[in-house]
């Protein structure tokens, strides 16, 4: 088990983004009922523009500002997802936040309609120039901010072009569920740059088809081998 005292949020290159995890950066606290978008909504346009999927970590939330990253938190069962706001919504008094499916998946509400959950507005990571370009020069990372590479089978858990959103769910894992091989890939670049949540080092292909079939039933909608999105 990872040492709490050191479970930091830190790419080590970059001081700006060493900080301590579970300390006063999450701020707004809500309480309330969640729901989740039908399959119907799938490609449509969301208020910010953006194209919904259903296997995006997003949500929707009538006041957090386009881009908001927030924690949200079964409170029956404890499990939590982190999330981008791209939407308005629900427009419904008693509901605060409407999930994509993914993010319902991923808390165990989907298919039970609502449930209570926490939200909070996340604010550990300050975007600078200096970590932008540690992940646009390096194409493979670990954890820890530092160039690795990428053995054994390989799976692409989400992708993304929102890196700090990227950044977020890697070290959900990487710290929280505390799996060692989790690294951030960049595919492409500048504008049609996209960012991975791999998992790799898996010894063989029978252990990457049940790796994919667990984080699918985690409530990961797009997880892939690395041949498939090379």
């Amino acid at each position: 088990m990872k040492n709490p005292l050191v479970l930091i949020f830190s790419f080590a290159l970059l001081t700006t983004a060493i900080l301590a995890i579970g300390g006063n950066q999450l701020s707004n606290v809500q309480t309330g009922k969640a729901s989740y978008y039908g399959r119907e909504f799938e490609g449509r346009k969301t208020a910010s523009g953006d194209i919904f999927r259903n296997s995006d970590f997003s949500c929707a939330h009538k006041k957090y500002a386009f881009g908001t990253i927030l924690k949200v938190t079964n409170q029956k069962n404890r499990l939590s997802t982190i999330v981008k706001v791209n939407d308005r919504g629900p427009f419904v008094r008693t509901r605060i936040i409407d999930l994509s499916e993914t993010a319902a998946r991923s808390i165990g509400i989907y298919q039970h309609g609502l449930a209570t959950v926490k939200v909070e507005d996340l604010n550990i990571i300050k975007m600078t120039k200096k970590l932008d370009s540690t992940f646009t020069c390096n194409d493979v990372l670990d954890c820890l901010g530092s160039p690795a590479k990428l053995t054994g089978y390989s799976i692409s858990l989400w992708r993304t072009k929102n890196l700090k959103h990227l950044l977020y769910i890697a070290n959900e894992l990487y710290l929280k569920e505390e799996i060692e091989n989790v690294y951030v890939v960049g595919l492409g670049v500048n504008e049609n740059r996209t960012y991975h949540v791999v998992i790799s080092n898996i010894p063989n292909k029978s252990e990457a088809v049940k790796q994919i079939d667990y984080y699918e039933r985690k409530g990961y909608m797009i997880v892939k081998p690395l041949s498939s999105f090379k």
